[in-house]
C-alpha cells in the first residue's frame, strides 16, 4: 500500500478531476468552452507527445517518464512549465505551429525552463499546482463545456489557477538560459533548433504588426528582435540545424491537428479547412469528428467503419466509435468498441477508464465487476485521476460494498485536494472494513496525511475524543 509521505509527496501534484457525462447535447459554441481554458486529455494526442518529444527530455537531462504534459483548449498561443515536471501547451499552439519540429523547439525551450528550476521555488507556482483543476476524458465532451448546464458537467479549470500561472514572467536572464539548453537538447536529439526560430519569428511579426500583446506567450516568455536574432545566429551554427521532420512524424502530427481542429472548431470551421475533395485520412478523420459533433451520430458511424475497416488496429478509432454510442446514450453499443480499444492498448489508462465507466453505465453485476478491474487497471497507471476513483466507488456502490465505495470516496477528494471531506470518507469506511486488510490501512492514512494538510494532529484529536467519552 502507498505510505504516509507517498500520500503527502502527491497531494503537491495538480490535481486532476475528470468530468463525462451520457446523452449530452453538442450545440454549445466553441468558443466558450476555449474561453474557461479547460485541460483537456486525449491519449492519441498526448501519444505524439510524449514519444516524439522523448529524445529532447532525456538530452536534457530530464527522467522522460516523470514528465507530464498539460494540454489546454485554448486558441491562446502559450506553453509553460511548472511544479511535478509538467508543460502545459495550449492547443492554439499545436495548431499554430507549421511544422512538427515549431511545436518541438518550443516544448525544448520549456523544458530548458524545467532543467534550470526557473520558478520552480515561487509561491504562486507552489499555490497553482494545489489548487483543483477540471479536466475533460477525451476530447467528445470538449463541446458541452458551459452550455449544458442540465448535464452537471463540471470541466472548466480553475479561473484562479490559470490567472496565477498567466501573471508569471520569467525573467530575461531565464528565458536567454532556456533558449540556449533547448538548442543544446535539440542537437543532442538529433533535431533542427530551427524550428523554434522560426517559430519565434512568425509570432512576433504577428505582435509587432498587431500593435498589442496578442498572445499570452509573449507575456509570459518576453521576447526581443535581439534576443532572436542571437538565438538565430546559435541555432544556425548547429551541426543538425539542416534536419528536417520525417514523413512519418509530419503525418502523425497532421493526424492530431485533425483531431484536435475536430473537435475544438465549429463543424463549418472544419468542413472548410478538411472539405469533401480532401481524402486524405487526417480530413475524414476530422470530418467525422465534426459530423458527430453536429449531431449526426449514425452518418459519423457510417464514415468511422470504413476507417475502421481500413485501419482495424487503430485503438483510437474503436475509442471514438465507444465515444459515439456512449454520449449518445448506447452504453451496451459502446462496450464492445472500448474493449478492442483496450484490447490494442491495454497500458493505456483512459481508454481503461473509458470501458470501465461504460461498464458501468450498462449496469448489471457482471459488468459492474468489470468495470472494478478496468478501472484498477487504470488507476494502476494513474493512480491521482480522482475521476477514474469517482467511478471505482461507483461501481463499488452499485455492488453493494460500502467500505471500498467510501474508501474510493476517499481517495478522488484526496487527489482532488478536499483533505476534510477525504478524512471524513476514509474515516467512515474503516466502519466497514476489516481492521487487519491493507484497504483498512489505506483508509488510515488517508486520515492522517489528511489531518496533517490540514494542520490537524490526528493523534492528539483521538486521545481527546477519547477522554471526552
Amino acid at each position: 500500500m502507498q505510505a504516509f509521505h507517498t500520500l503527502r509527496r502527491q497531494a503537491a501534484r495538480i490535481v486532476i478531476a475528470a468530468c463525462l457525462m451520457t446523452g449530452i447535447s453538442f450545440l454549445p459554441a466553441i468558443a466558450q468552452a476555449q474561453a474557461t481554458q479547460s485541460i483537456i486529455r486525449d491519449t492519441e494526442v498526448e501519444g505524439f507527445l510524449k514519444t516524439q518529444t522523448r529524445p529532447i527530455l532525456e538530452a536534457a537531462g530530464l527522467d522522460a517518464d516523470q514528465v507530464h504534459y498539460l494540454l489546454i483548449a485554448s486558441d491562446d498561443l502559450n506553453a509553460f512549465a511548472t511544479l511535478g515536471l509538467r508543460i502545459g501547451i495550449n492547443t492554439g499552439t499545436i495548431m499554430e505551429a507549421d511544422t512538427p519540429n515549431q511545436l518541438f523547439g518550443v516544448i525544448a525551450h520549456e523544458t530548458g525552463h524545467l532543467s534550470g528550476g526557473h520558478m520552480m521555488r515561487t509561491d504562486e507556482i507552489e499555490r497553482a499546482a494545489r489548487a483543483p483543476m477540471a479536466i475533460s476524458l477525451g476530447l467528445g465532451v470538449i463541446a458541452a463545456l458551459a452550455g449544458a448546464p442540465d448535464a452537471g458537467l463540471g470541466i472548466a479549470a480553475s479561473s484562479g489557477t490559470f490567472g496565477t500561472l498567466g501573471a508569471l514572467r520569467y525573467i530575461q536572464t531565464e528565458e536567454s538560459a532556456a533558449d540556449a539548453a533547448g538548442v543544446k537538447a535539440l542537437e543532442k536529439a538529433g533535431m533542427s533548433s530551427k524550428g523554434l526560430v522560426d517559430f519565434f519569428y512568425k509570432f512576433r511579426n504577428s505582435e509587432t504588426f498587431s500593435n498589442a500583446e496578442r498572445y499570452e506567450f509573449f507575456r509570459t516568455h518576453p521576447l526581443s528582435r535581439e534576443r532572436i536574432q542571437a538565438l538565430q545566429g546559435v541555432a544556425q551554427r548547429q551541426p543538425h540545424y539542416g534536419v528536417v521532420d520525417s514523413p512519418e512524424t509530419v503525418a502523425e502530427f497532421d493526424i492530431v491537428k485533425a483531431k484536435l481542429a475536430g473537435f475544438l472548431d465549429s463543424p463549418l470551421k472544419t468542413f472548410q479547412k478538411y472539405p469533401e475533395s480532401d481524402t486524405s485520412y487526417p480530413a475524414r478523420y476530422a470530418r467525422v469528428i465534426a459530423t458527430y459533433k453536429m449531431g449526426n451520430w449514425d452518418q459519423a458511424i457510417v464514415l468511422l467503419d470504413k476507417l475502421i475497416e481500413e485501419q482495424p488496429n487503430n485503438p483510437y478509432l474503436w475509442e471514438l466509435k465507444g465515444q459515439i454510442y456512449f454520449e449518445t446514450g448506447r452504453a451496451a453499443l459502446a462496450v464492445p468498441a472500448h474493449q478492442k480499444s483496450v484490447d490494442l492498448m491495454p497500458q493505456a489508462p483512459l481508454l481503461q477508464l473509458n470501458l470501465g465507466q461504460t461498464l458501468i453505465a450498462v449496469g448489471d453485476k457482471d459488468s459492474l465487476n468489470s468495470a472494478v478491474t478496468h478501472l484498477q487497471q487504470s488507476i494502476k497507471y494513474e493512480e491521482d485521476d480522482s475521476f477514474a476513483w469517482e467511478q471505482l466507488a461507483q461501481a463499488y456502490d452499485g455492488l453493494n460494498q460500502p467500505g471500498l465505495a467510501r474508501l474510493s470516496t476517499a481517495e478522488a477528494q484526496f487527489y482532488n485536494g478536499d483533505y476534510m471531506a477525504a478524512r471524513t470518507s476514509a474515516v467512515w469506511s474503516q466502519k466497514y472494513l476489516d481492521a487487519a486488510s491493507p484497504e483498512y490501512r489505506r483508509a488510515r492514512d488517508i486520515v492522517m496525511t489528511s489531518s496533517s494538510e490540514m494542520g490537524i494532529d490526528p493523534v492528539d484529536r483521538e486521545t481527546r475524543r477519547r477522554r471526552k467519552n
